[in-house]
């Protein structure tokens, strides 16, 4: 996608004719394309930059060269703000990827930000050179023989300022290749000097077939990509498949790469908790993308979770171009050449035509899934539900169960024990002893100083709540509220009151720039979330190594039964529903949230006579 697609000559004149009508035609483009109009910010920068880079272009005598102004990166909603386009001598075409920055000055720079206006942002010579990197990783093609490079135009800077930029990242791999304009370079008055300084100067323009080839290319992951994620996920323990994993593995290999195949396949992999279904989907990924077959196919991660995909994105960050293996079911486009790898599958919408679409864009669809944890009402498919999708597509069904688990210490005595504990219609037992550190907390104070105590001593521990309080959302700059707030009365007969705040929406840093509360897709992982309180959605696919559970007043236990009090929940996604719709999803909810801790767990309910029952089940 881009917004703007014609020669560098066309632009100025249309720029020159009238420049708000021509950015108002890019904004009705951008809206039907995106479905949303751009920001204020965005086309202040747009009126502001595009005339100085076209009239830079132009002066330097490539007015005939393709312009491609807020150019989408394959596989990404990234966009570039200018993808200047030519052909070299040796008939390659080569794309110079063009930052936009209007910043007037520069006070400081390291090789990844930089200091302007007393704010610190991007060094943008690092993100150009994401870009060409990106494209590098996603666009190869032996006739267009591609190549691209990297300038960023601060068209308001001085001397002073474009110089830090460039002492910065001198030497630099990537960023360092970068070229950096600003006032005084973009007045050049020599047009093939000019034409050098923007990395354009021995570039012709390109035939209209061959640019029209490069913009129906089809993205795909090259081998020195695949071979940087195979790396990481080799070397990162939580990516490697062991014992029944791999098993497992061979199974939905074989299944998904079976020659013999006359009809699409549909695979279904359900597993409880730590079983391996994120690590079988990531080795699928690139493993399918690696495989040498006629016709070439490749996959694609996808997964309705977005704290799980912010997760993955950034154990792979440094891995040029990863970003493209993943994504949203939403955003998987209907290509016949991309296998999708739905992990958390349990979440996907129930949505029909999202389903029916996934499973017939290519030749082998697969759905990694806990039925278990299904939490919404308007979200989740079963694997009987999946089978019947796939005859109704016409599609062979496959189902793979693993059942060797490798999260709550391997304790499928916890899990069969919490399974019957947060279960309709199966009798609690008392907790016997086990490998897995299991207790029911006495009070908040109590299960607060066991996670503090978990976490000075080196462990990862955090407490999640059923959503049962007000949430309040604030920005950075503005303290977190203490929403979660529980009275009880000690063993001394005293009234107690423990308060926490939620996890943060955004990240808070303190003056000094150190963080004190991640944002809520990193809660689960990253320090300071031990000082606030994550629900279902910021944990759901992860694991720590130690977590307490509040158990809120939307289940409770009275007599032999659970009782569900939707009316209890601050989850608007739950309202409206009944005591006995909300029951299955609210035990389904704390049965996520009991999970989650690869050591040792603790409960606590804020209702007292639930928490006399779960006292009585103590060992």
């Amino acid at each position: 996608m881009q917004v703007y697609h014609g020669t560098v000559a066309e632009a100025g004149d249309a720029l020159r004719s009238g420049r708000d009508a021509f950015v108002g035609r890019c904004a009705d483009d951008f809206r039907r394309r995106r479905g949303e109009l751009p920001g204020d910010a965005e086309l202040r920068s747009w009126r502001n930059s595009w005339p100085v880079l076209v009239d830079a272009l132009v002066r330097a005598g490539l007015g005939d060269l393709a312009l491609l102004l807020e150019y989408e990166l394959p596989r990404s909603s990234e966009r570039i703000d200018a993808l200047v386009v030519g052909a070299r001598p040796d008939g390659g075409l080569t794309g110079v990827v063009v930052e936009l920055k209007q910043w007037d000055q520069v006070t400081a720079a390291d090789s990844a930000e930089a200091e302007t206006r007393g704010e610190r942002r991007g060094h943008p010579c690092l993100q150009a050179a994401g870009y060409v990197s990106h494209l590098e990783q996603w666009l190869a093609d032996e006739v267009l023989r591609l190549e691209f490079r990297g300038a960023a135009v601060l068209h308001n800077a001085d001397d002073r300022s474009t110089a830090l930029l460039s002492d910065a990242v001198r030497g630099r791999v990537g960023s360092g290749d970068v070229a950096v304009l600003g006032r005084r370079e973009l007045a050049e008055p020599d047009p093939h000097a000019l034409a050098e300084l923007l990395r354009c100067g021995d570039l012709a323009p390109p035939a209209g077939s061959r640019l029209a080839e490069f913009l129906e290319l089809r993205p795909q992951p090259s081998a020195k990509l695949l071979g940087e994620l195979d790396t990481v996920l080799r070397q990162q323990s939580r990516f490697r498949l062991i014992g029944a994993q791999q098993e497992a593995q061979r199974l939905v290999w074989k299944a998904a790469t079976d020659v013999t195949a006359k009809r699409k396949r549909v695979i279904a992999v359900s597993g409880g908790p730590g079983t391996g279904k994120t690590v079988i989907a990531m080795r699928l990924v690139v493993d399918l993308s690696r495989r040498q077959s006629e016709p070439k196919t490749e996959a694609r991660f996808l997964t309705p979770s977005g704290t799980l995909l912010a997760q993955l994105k950034r154990a792979v960050k440094h891995v040029p171009g990863a970003n493209g293996m993943f994504g949203h079911p939403k955003s998987h486009p209907p290509v016949t050449a991309v296998v999708p790898v739905v992990d958390e599958a349990q979440r996907l919408a129930r949505e029909d035509w999202q389903l029916e679409r996934l499973m017939t864009c290519a030749p082998v669809s697969v759905f990694m899934l806990d039925e278990r944890q299904v939490i919404l009402p308007d979200e989740g498919y079963r694997v009987a539900e999946l089978r019947e999708h796939a005859r109704r597509v016409g599609a062979e069904f496959h189902h793979v169960e693993l059942t060797s688990q490798f999260r709550c210490g391997g304790s499928l005595a916890y899990l069969n024990w919490l399974d019957r504990l947060l279960s309709p219609d199966k009798t609690p037992e008392r907790w016997t002893e086990s490998d897995y550190d299991f207790d029911i907390a006495r009070d908040p104070d109590d299960l607060d100083a066991w996670i503090r105590h978990k976490n000075a001593h080196g462990f990862t521990a955090r407490i999640a709540a059923g959503y049962c309080w007000t949430w309040t959302e604030v920005d950075a700059t503005q303290p977190l509220v203490d929403d979660v707030v529980i009275d009880w009365t000690d063993r001394n007969g005293e009234r107690r009151t423990w308060r926490r705040p939620w996890n943060a929406h955004v990240e808070h840093k303190d003056r000094a720039g150190a963080v004190t509360a991640p944002g809520r897709k990193f809660w689960a992982t990253d320090p300071g979330g031990q000082d606030q309180v994550g629900c279902v959605y910021t944990c759901q696919g992860l694991e720590y190594d130690h977590g307490g559970v509040l158990m809120g007043p939307d289940l409770v236990r009275r007599g032999d039964e659970w009782v569900a009090q939707p009316k209890e929940s601050r989850d608007d996604r739950v309202n409206g529903l009944t005591a006995e719709q909300y029951l299955p999803l609210a035990l389904n909810i704390y049965w996520v949230l009991a999970s989650r801790a690869m050591f040792g767990c603790r409960l606590y309910s804020t209702d007292p006579e639930t928490q006399a029952f779960l006292m009585e089940l103590r060992r």
